[in-house]
């Protein structure tokens, strides 16, 4: 077992050979025992801590995923509404086409010269 030697000054040797008599202990028991519940409370305080962490990033992790959700939501009737565009203009284009191509008819007609009939005098 690994072994730590210890400076300590005389005052605060003292209170501990106090304490250690109370509790019918050695000094180096004691000292013991602090180290264990000093160590057991830090790693206590460090999984709080890490749970905490935890618990912010997946709050922050929920949040972005609903924040995305959303976004997919908004980009999709966006999407509905852009084809619901596109298809109203190809309605659009097509009845233009058809009415272009009936005034190239009527143009057509006009510029095609029409002979007059001869009269056919009796």
């Amino acid at each position: 077992m690994p072994t730590v030697h210890l400076s300590l000054p005389e005052q605060v040797y003292r209170e501990l050979k106090e304490y250690a008599s109370e509790m019918g202990i050695q000094v180096t028991d004691l000292i013991k025992m602090f180290i264990k519940e000093g160590v057991d409370k830090l790693r206590k305080e460090r999984e709080e801590r890490m749970k905490r962490s935890l618990q912010r990033s997946t709050e922050l992790l929920l949040e972005i995923l609903h924040r995305v959700e959303e976004l997919e939501r908004k980009i999709s009737e966006r999407l509905e509404a852009i084809e619901g565009d596109i298809y109203m203009l190809k309605a659009s284009m097509h009845n233009v086409k058809k009415r272009i191509s009936k005034l190239e008819d009527i143009v057509e007609e006009q510029l095609i010269p029409v002979e007059e009939p001869e009269f056919v005098r009796t």
